[in-house]
């Protein structure tokens, strides 16, 4: 579960930083991702106190326009993800999000809100009802006892085999070629 810090948590972790001390030191400290005190120190650099007061980022739907002007803003632009997430209250990492999909597979892309492939490309399963995944279990415990015997015939094929050319030198024959 998420933890929410208190405004005078988070400005006294800020000051830590405008007193010297890295930002990666600082969030060791307080038991935070350092990519959140980043976003603190952009906020309080762009808005002041009142840019720590705010709850965090909101769950909103962008428009595909948006979306597009956001990643060309951050691909253009000198601003860093930490800026671009305090500039329009989004996270860092959905902006990150975006501006892989928006390279790896055109602007096109960000229309959808619902991606249809995974982050491996591969199209998700959809879930069997229970009854199918017993057969399909019965099956591959079929499989395994059958394929469990044929490994114990083989062993034992072999161990005739070796058993005859055993003999065969013994009385001095070649072993065969086949």
């Amino acid at each position: 579960m998420k933890r929410s810090y208190s405004l005078e948590e988070k400005l006294c972790a800020i000051g830590f930083v405008f007193q010297g001390e890295s930002a990666r030191s600082v969030s060791r400290r307080f038991h935070l991702g350092h990519h959140i005190l980043y976003e603190w120190l952009e906020s309080y650099k762009l808005q002041g106190v009142d840019g720590l007061k705010s709850p965090g980022h909101k769950k909103r739907r962008l428009s595909y326009e948006e979306k597009c002007k956001i990643v060309r803003e951050y691909k253009e632009s000198n601003l860093t993800l930490y800026q671009l997430s305090v500039k329009y209250n989004i996270s860092n990492s959905t902006i990150s999000v975006w501006a892989k999909l928006a390279e790896r597979e055109g602007y096109e892309a960000l229309e959808s809100h619902k991606f249809r492939h995974s982050k491996t490309g591969k199209r998700m399963v959809k879930r069997l009802p229970k009854e199918e995944y017993e057969k399909e279990n019965e099956r591959l415990r079929k499989e395994n006892e059958r394929l469990r015997l044929e490994n114990l015939l083989l062993k034992k094929v072999r161990a005739l085999v070796e058993e005859r050319e055993a003999q065969n030198r013994a009385i001095g024959r070649k072993p065969s070629k086949n």
